[in-house]
């Protein structure tokens, strides 16, 4: 699942929660397990630098999305942060391997979060589908929490 998707379902759990950041860390945890479960887009034929392309534009979009959702939520905050942070927790992976060459994760977590990947390359509609309903709720609910 990309990034950015994660990031979207973590500032929903957020604004549900928004007194409740670990609360919300621990739901965007399980979010980010139920979403990876989920039909979603890899390709295991890329190479690592083709990967990586894709991987840093959704990066670089994800951060972006983050950033916005963190200073639209006002009252909300500590719950976005919170729902954010757990919801891409466990691809952390992929920045550590590649900026620094190491996985930070047990070897049995990175196992668990392998086993429950449902990927195909034909999935990119899937990942937009899903980006597309996150932000039309992500960019609701901040806009009724506005003034919350």
């Amino acid at each position: 699942m990309f990034v950015t998707n994660h990031v979207l379902a973590g500032t929903i759990i957020g604004l549900v929660v928004p007194r409740r950041p670990l609360t919300a860390f621990g739901a965007g945890l399980a979010s980010h397990v139920a979403m990876d479960m989920t039909p979603h887009f890899a390709d295991q034929a890329l190479t690592e630098d083709e990967f990586f392309v894709i991987c840093r534009r959704d990066g670089l979009v994800g951060l972006a999305v983050l950033a916005g959702a963190v200073l639209a939520a006002r009252g909300s905050r500590r719950g976005v942060i919170g729902g954010i942070a757990g919801a891409v927790l466990l691809d952390l992976d992929k920045p550590f391997e590649r900026f620094f060459g190491f996985n930070p994760y047990p070897g049995w977590l990175v196992r668990f979060h392998d086993w429950i990947q449902n990927e195909e390359p034909h999935r990119v509609p899937h990942e937009i589908a899903a980006g597309s309903g996150l932000a039309a709720a992500a960019a609701g609910g901040l806009w009724w929490r506005r003034d919350r």
